[in-house]
């Protein structure tokens, strides 16, 4: 249960195994019935967050883990099943219907392992877990002092974010996983995350579209995610999302995450290159959403050499437009976007181009079309028996490799069957 409030500039160094948990453990249950029950520990019932429709009660920020093991929550002790724990407010007591017997059993207490609105801090070599830290705030809360340095770390099983950054943070050579909503979040400005493995996050079922999965950085200029490897989680995988200005995506591995595997959104200039971008899109969102790496209302974003693999019904590099706005009422523009120099392989019908999802009359109706958006070069590799294309073009979709050039597209691109 160690909270830790650094001073500006103080640096954190583990030796050996040193190992930060925010939780208590519960020691002392009696029987109730087939329930077992304890009054070790008063919760808050705080909420935090936006949950998926299947998981209405992933935004209690306090959880208990059986062997390392999170449980969900019932609401009512009606409702309590093997893999649950349900908390009775009026009596500050914590029931399970699993046997605790011979079992370690935490609940999360201590909001956060290290926070302050200081800079310059170093935390090198320490393993986070069970902090009780609401969603998009992490359990190392680096987001509101600028400068903090977070180098060879393991975060775990917190409740929302491992990790969030701020201006001038930099994430290196960590392990980051088993969160409840996201591995890594924040906003601010010279972002670098580098080397790190980013997998399983968003065990809890928080909303994908709201903020969930490996990576999601906001409001950023200058951020860097590279040499990253990210995969299986619950959301997108690496995701830049509202004003975001001059993003380097490059030389990530990012493989298997719910939704798109690299998601550039209402933002402006990003350089995507050198990844590696393969089976993303598990959820099936439908529509061209499933994107191995996905542009939508932004502009500006060079994409070239890179190497994704879509799974069946998935898309490889998709731009798309929905002429979304911001509260002054500025339209976001999908525009002078090049994709160029990619290989694209489909174990299945191809998928990639431009869509366009607003209507005739629309200020940005056919913006895909005429805004100096382009492919070129690129080379897909497409299965013998594939039929069904699914190439687009503003308002054209589903069209075949034929049509989509004779839009403008691929003049020097080329189809390779295999």
């Amino acid at each position: 249960m160690q909270v830790v409030q650094p001073k500006q500039g103080q640096q954190f160094y583990g030796e050996g195994k040193t190992i930060l948990n925010g939780s208590r453990e519960l020691t002392k249950f009696t029987r109730s019935g087939s329930h077992w029950v304890t009054k070790e520990q008063k919760l808050t019932n705080r909420r935090s967050g936006d949950c998926g429709r299947k998981f209405p009660t992933c935004n209690f920020v306090e959880v208990v883990f059986i062997n390392d093991k999170p449980l969900g929550r019932a609401l009512n002790r009606d409702d309590l099943a093997p893999g649950l724990f349900y908390y009775d407010a009026g009596a500050a007591s914590i029931y399970l219907a699993d046997n605790p017997r011979n079992k370690t059993v935490e609940v999360t207490i201590s909001q956060y392992a290290f926070f302050a609105e200081v800079s310059d801090v170093v935390i090198d070599n320490v393993t986070i877990e069970k902090y009780a830290n609401p969603a998009q705030n992490g359990a190392i809360d680096a987001q509101y002092g600028p400068g903090w340095q977070i180098r060879n770390c393991e975060v775990r099983m917190t409740g929302g974010a491992g990790i969030s950054v701020g201006t001038d943070t930099t994430v290196k050579q960590c392990k980051i996983h088993n969160n409840g909503q996201i591995g890594i979040t924040g906003a601010g400005h010279n972002i670098h995350i580098e080397g790190n493995t980013v997998w399983t996050n968003n065990t809890r079922g928080f909303s994908h579209g709201w903020e969930s999965g490996g990576i999601k950085i906001s409001l950023a200029n200058d951020t860097i995610f590279r040499g990253n490897h990210v995969y299986d989680n619950r959301g997108p995988g690496i995701w830049c999302d509202g004003h975001c200005r001059r993003a380097i995506y490059e030389d990530n591995r990012v493989v298997r995450n719910d939704d798109a595997g690299i998601y550039h959104e209402i933002s402006y200039q990003t350089t995507i290159r050198n990844n590696i971008v393969r089976n993303n899109g598990r959820a099936n969102e439908g529509w061209f959403w499933d994107a191995e790496i996905l542009i939508a209302g932004s502009e500006g974003a060079e994409i070239h050499n890179n190497r994704t693999t879509s799974k069946k019904g998935a898309c490889g590099i998709m731009l798309i437009d929905q002429g979304r706005l911001e509260d002054d009422g500025y339209v976001f523009k999908t525009r002078n976007n090049n994709v160029h120099s990619n290989v694209m392989t489909f174990v299945d019908a191809p998928c990639a181009g431009g869509v366009s999802d607003v209507s005739r009359g629309d200020a940005n109706y056919g913006l895909i079309e005429n805004g100096n958006n382009r492919f070129n070069r690129n080379t897909y590799r497409v299965p013998k028996a594939a039929r069904n294309f699914r190439f687009v073009w503003g308002q054209r979709e589903d069209i075949d490799w034929a049509e989509f050039r004779s839009l403008g597209q691929e003049a020097n691109g080329r189809m390779v069957r295999y």
